[in-house]
């Protein structure tokens, strides 16, 4: 732990635009802070926010519907926003850019709301999940009688692969112990937050709790659960959810 802290000082300096490319293509143009929080937004929507949800419906085929929400606390918002030069007195998240996202990655009939100026809402249809890249990363797999979500290490690693160097040292300021391979329990991970951004944002980070939701095409069947952050971020092993139909 004392030798990675040190390290942590020889991360690249703070850049203020980035260009989100994954393996479906340009995700558009760079724009000053405001589209590193969505690409912070899409890829760690389940591990990197206070109060993050996702909710995925098996469809007909290679067909899977998914709703998600996240969000911060006022003062971890400002603190993201300080990190990135983005607007402090603007919403946190942009409806046009995650659509964009959404899109660029393959949904349909995509929707996005802003409950407040720090939460974000939105859903889509991926059309054809076995060439998503939530498929490819190992993140999320569907079969005719199934449909699985795995996180871990491995499924973690590979979707922050997709983005590029800019997109990378933003999310590098996240030190999460199961992308970066350092072992670390959450009281660890807790006090290393902690010295970078403060108490506050730490605790938020960590004590949050992940709830994910898995259904059948009927949605007669039904399997829901909640993870604490702290567990996931410092995990070494897969955790993966499923539900047979």
């Amino acid at each position: 732990m004392k030798n990675f802290r040190a390290n942590i000082y020889r991360l690249p300096p703070f850049r203020t635009s980035l260009t989100l490319i994954a393996a479906s293509g340009n995700f558009g143009a760079p724009r000053r802070g405001r589209l590193f929080l969505s690409a912070l937004l899409i890829f760690s929507l389940f591990i990197v926010s206070c109060k993050p949800q996702i909710s995925i419906k098996a469809g007909k085929s290679d067909e899977a519907s998914i709703f998600f929400s996240t969000g911060f606390s006022d003062s971890t918002a400002k603190t993201l926003q300080n990190l990135t030069g983005a607007d402090t007195n603007a919403p946190l998240f942009n409806k046009d850019d995650v659509l964009l996202l959404l899109k660029s990655a393959g949904a349909v009939n995509t929707s996005a709301a802003l409950p407040t100026p720090n939460e974000i809402s939105a859903n889509g249809t991926i059309t054809e999940v076995s060439k998503n890249p939530l498929y490819q990363t190992g993140i999320l797999s569907k079969t005719e009688k199934s449909l699985t979500l795995t996180l871990g290490p491995k499924q973690i690693s590979a979707f922050y692969e997709l983005l590029n160097d800019d997109a990378k040292s933003y999310l590098d300021l996240m030190m999460i112990p199961a992308l970066i391979g350092e072992k670390m329990d959450t009281k660890e991970y807790t006090e290393l937050l902690s010295s970078m951004y403060g108490p506050t944002f730490a605790e938020e980070i960590v004590s949050g709790k992940l709830t994910i939701s898995l259904s059948s095409p009927d949605g007669r069947r039904t399997q829901k659960e909640t993870i604490t952050l702290g567990e996931l971020l410092t995990t070494t092993e897969e955790k993966s959810w499923s539900i047979n139909f």
